[in-house]
């Protein structure tokens, strides 16, 4: 893209906002030379990414969120979430980005893809708008495991019932962008991997689920297998692990 613009929003002054504020613009947005205003518009043109430090919920009004998404329809928007939107998706409705992360989980790993999104290179906001948690959190995984050197297998949807779609395309497209080897419900699966094993479960009954995961374990037997259920309780858990993998983890956040 040429030279991106960032908006920022909210009460950045805010001591929960000070690191990831700090990290995102003296740190991140001024080094690469990206220009940004804050709780102000760009008179010229649209911004190409929506950065929102939000207090409480409801803090930006929906009217304004939609005129901004009409303005530019694939600019993503960013939601840095302070403490009084804990649970905000059960007591406050979705937010209008499935991308977000609470101001006391920042890790820094945040900015960096927002960095890597402004400069043109696979990352977190180069994911279709539409994405669920879920995905993110499969996507997240598999690159955190590419970034370290380790090829990645990702099976979406891979249980018994799952389901292909158009948007499995464009999450293939970012995997393969990445280096990984995307797999959708359906598809044949490579006769011998050597590398990280990502899987989402689908939402099928769990003894389905888990002969999945004994069958694949058989399939792969030296490789990690990390696997995304919905909210598992701890005896599911331990059901995952008799079945085979080495690591369980909700889809939602």
């Amino acid at each position: 893209m040429e030279t991106p613009k960032v908006i920022i929003k909210g009460r950045v002054e805010r001591e929960e906002f000070k690191i990831p504020f700090r990290q995102c613009t003296k740190d991140m947005l001024d080094q690469i030379g990206v220009p940004y205003c804050v709780n102000s518009a760009f008179s010229d043109e649209p911004p190409d990414f929506a950065l929102f430090f939000q207090s409480y919920p409801h803090e930006f009004p929906k009217s304004d969120l939609a005129k901004l998404r009409r303005e530019n329809p694939f600019a993503p928007f960013f939601f840095v979430l302070g403490a009084c939107c804990e649970g905000m998706l059960r007591t406050a409705g979705p937010l209008d980005s499935p991308f977000y992360c609470y101001a006391h989980a920042w890790h820094g790993k945040e900015a960096e893809q927002i960095r890597r999104f402004l400069t043109d290179q696979p990352s977190l906001f180069s994911l279709p708008l539409t994405v669920e948690q879920d995905e993110i959190a499969q996507w997240e995984t598999a690159a955190n495991f590419h970034l370290a050197g380790t090829p990645v297998l990702v099976l979406t949807h891979f249980g018994p019932f799952g389901n292909d779609s158009a948007m499995n395309q464009l999450l293939a497209n970012e995997q393969n962008r990445l280096g990984n080897v995307p797999v959708f419900s359906g598809q044949t699966l490579p006769e011998a991997f050597s590398g990280k094993i990502v899987a989402d479960a689908d939402n099928s009954p769990r003894q389905k689920i888990l002969e999945t995961i004994q069958r694949l374990r058989r399939q792969f037997a030296d490789n990690d297998f990390t696997v995304y259920v919905d909210s598992p309780r701890i005896d599911e858990k331990n059901d995952y692990f008799r079945a085979g993998v080495t690591q369980v983890l909700p889809k939602i956040r």
